[in-house]
């Protein structure tokens, strides 16, 4: 990144590390009633701060560190402690900073991934992430590792030159093999020069076999120590994206404290966990969540001092942040001291905003109430303010932990405060994956998940009805082919099953049966594009060797939709003839994803990567249904409609569009262009799908 592209890039960097070192050092401050050692190294970081602000024109931040500085310097020259309303007000000073920094915008295009070398041991590496970069502060002993595993990479793979010297060695021979066999003498020659023909032949016959045993123990023997030295290379490269949960911990102190002081309360932080090691994407999303649940535990939670000791409470509340690992999955449990959810209020609220009616209110039990809580633009406050009040909150924390593929948790005790629990994965990247085979589908499940594995003959499942249930070490557990679960529950039943036991943490446990397991390998598990249709099980996907996309599983909706005891569900009119369909769509991953939904409703699929490929294929007839993308570079997807109804013998093919175009002019333009059904693909479901993709298959065959 270059000063020219980007003048405030170096800036933003250390001031968001001066600005969270500051915010550390006081509220050790605050906790130590004000002791006075930490103010130096206080004084420092606003001095350095001012000094940066300046160099790149930062007048506004720079007179804020200049105010912190000149307030700390009279303590750091008597060394006497700090008031604890002086460290409230820092505090507030150092917020302010921190939004001031967050205005600051960055290049609309990022750079790729710097590192920059720290005097405190530790490198700062920076990556692209949207229109700003994203900071992690890395060990230089981490970085040194994976150095020495480049370099001891870069040497084996040295080595492998002897194999290839060896096998242009082996090449020469058979050469020269070929040459003797095709000789005159091999047919024509004296027995004495038949005999000494045949030497020679046998001599490079063996030169060539020794050639090759030379080359295939040296790429078998190098191949495997490189192997071994990539793979401790991808894994130390992994840990450079994990970041201590502690990091956390200061800027929610900062915010509850902030929330709490504009409401005229008192908190009193507590957090617990914070060297454990989480993604720092992971953490990145949650953070804002996380600041969410903290103001709304200011709000809605604790009381004002005089109510606390009414009910013989401290004046001061209680706040409590704990970051636990399960397994591959990592929680933080919020919770507060304060007054507890009033469902009355709950009911009222659900009732006057129209969310539900007084019958449908009535029929909710607790849990079911307190999940209204988490409904977009539900709010109990009585007034809007400053910290709540307009509806936006706990919805947000419901809809970053989904796309995260985790769950959010409610508790509440009336009188005796709240919590709330994010249950996220820890790592959005490479993964342990077991690859498995169900219903003709390749599919992938995260490692992490799996608690048990067995081969059970068909017989040992217990069917009532469409549940199903089985016995694994003692506990019984429900149980549902992972084909059913994918919605092709049309599959031929096998008559013994490769049973996974799943372990989704606070979500339970279940059973899933495949048809066999492929290996386990370590994959990289790239999230499913924005113009893909949500799948409910899917958590994202990752290419196989031929660079086929696999679904990856999200164990925790698995073990839910196992547990429901139903499936994502087959088309309600199966084929009576397998239908032939074309699917055209620019993106590899769309393709794949719904040639792998229609396959396994009984269809033959055919694909297509763009528009024109489409209407090539489409020309040469067969297909009972086109599906076709709107969007695509060249010939979209309503040309190639315009093209197929201007074909006489095409006219009546009926053509569906999955498009992310959602505007009811959109939509127009698709009937005008002669489209025979419409579906939005954010509001795609696979059963909708099927149905009208059963529909129009079977209109076309009456046309």
């Amino acid at each position: 990144m270059s000063l020219e592209s980007d003048p405030l890039y170096y800036f933003r960097i250390e001031a968001r590390e001066l600005l969270e070192q500051l915010t550390q050092g006081l509220l050790s401050l605050d906790e130590a009633d004000g002791g006075a050692q930490a103010v130096p190294e206080l004084f420092r970081y606003a001095h350095t701060l001012k000094g940066a602000a300046r160099v790149v024109g930062q007048a506004r931040m720079a007179e804020m560190a200049h105010a912190v500085e000149d307030a700390l310097s009279p303590y750091r020259n008597s060394g006497s402690a700090v008031p604890v309303d002086s460290v409230h007000d820092f505090l507030r000073l150092v917020g302010q900073m921190a939004d001031a920094l967050d205005a600051l915008d960055a290049p609309a295009l990022p750079p790729a991934p710097e590192v920059h070398r720290s005097e405190a041991g530790t490198s700062v590496v920076t990556a692209p992430e949207g229109p700003s970069s994203e900071v992690v502060r890395v060990e230089l002993e981490r970085l040194d590792t994976l150095l020495e595993g480049l370099s001891e990479a870069v040497v084996q793979m040295g080595g492998l030159r002897g194999a290839v010297e060896s096998l242009a060695q082996a090449q020469h021979g058979a050469g020269s093999l070929i040459e003797q066999l095709t000789a005159p003498v091999a047919s024509s020659g004296s027995p004495a020069e038949r005999a000494r023909w045949l030497s020679r032949v046998l001599s490079v016959a063996e030169g060539l076999r020794s050639s090759l045993v030379k080359a295939g123990r040296q790429l078998g023997g190098g191949l495997g120590q490189v192997e071994s030295e990539l793979s401790r290379l991808r894994d130390g490269a992994h840990t450079l994206r994990l970041v201590p949960a502690q990091t956390l911990f200061g800027p929610l102190e900062l915010a509850a404290r902030d929330a709490a002081a504009s409401l005229g309360r008192q908190v009193e932080m507590f957090a617990e966990g914070g060297d454990i090691q989480i993604d720092g994407h992971v953490l990145a999303a949650v953070r804002q969540s996380l600041v969410h649940v903290v103001r709304n535990a200011m709000d809605h939670g604790l009381e004002t001092p005089d109510e606390r000791r009414a009910v013989g409470k401290s004046p001061t509340g209680r706040f409590t942040l704990k970051v636990q690992r399960r397994g591959g999955r990592v929680s933080f449990q919020c919770e507060d001291d304060g007054r507890g959810v009033d469902l009355g209020r709950v009911r009222q609220v659900a009732v006057e905003r129209g969310v539900v009616t007084a019958a449908e209110v009535d029929a909710l039990d607790e849990q079911g109430l307190q999940q209204l809580l988490f409904q977009p633009g539900f709010s109990t406050a009585r007034a809007v303010t400053e910290v709540s009040g307009r509806g936006v909150g706990l919805d947000v924390v419901r809809d970053t932990v989904r796309r995260l593929k985790g769950d959010v948790y409610l508790t509440s005790r009336p009188g005796q405060g709240t919590c709330i629990t994010l249950e996220v994965p820890l790592t959005l990247a490479s993964l342990e994956m077991l690859a498995v085979e169900a219903g003709g589908q390749r599919l992938l499940l995260p490692l992490e998940a799996l608690s048990g594995a067995t081969h059970m003959p068909a017989e040992a499942v217990t069917w009532t009805g469409a549940r199903a249930s089985l016995s694994y070490a003692g506990e019984v557990l429900p149980f549902l082919p992972l084909a059913d679960a994918m919605g092709a529950s049309g599959a031929q039943r096998p008559r013994s099953w490769s049973v996974l036991v799943l372990d989704a943490g606070s979500a339970g446990r279940a059973a899933v049966g495949a048809d066999k397991l492929l290996g386990i390998s370590r994959r990289v598990s790239r999230p499913l594009p924005s113009t893909v249709p949500h799948m409910p099980l899917v958590a994202g996907a990752s290419f196989d060797e031929q660079g086929v996309p696999l679904l990856l599983l999200d164990a925790a909706g698995l073990v839910r939709l196992v547990q429901a005891g139903s499936s994502v569900g087959p088309p309600q009119v199966r084929p009576s003839r397998k239908h032939r369909i074309l699917v055209v769509d620019d993106s590899v991953t769309t393709r794949m994803l719904e040639k792998s939904i229609l396959e396994a409703a009984g269809y033959q699929v055919e694909l297509a990567a763009s528009g024109e490929e489409g209407v090539e294929k489409a020309l040469r007839g067969g297909h009972s249904l086109v599906i076709c993308d709107v969007e695509m570079p060249g010939m979209s997807g309503l040309d190639v409609t315009r093209r197929l109804r201007a074909t006489p013998s095409l006219q009546s093919l009926p053509i569906l569009m999955v498009s992310s175009l959602a505007t009811d002019e959109d939509k127009r333009r698709g009937r005008e262009a002669g489209v025979s059904a419409y579906i939005v693909k954010g509001e795609f479901q696979q059963h909708g799908f099927l149905d009208t993709v059963a529909r129009l298959t079977v209109e076309g065959r009456k046309a």
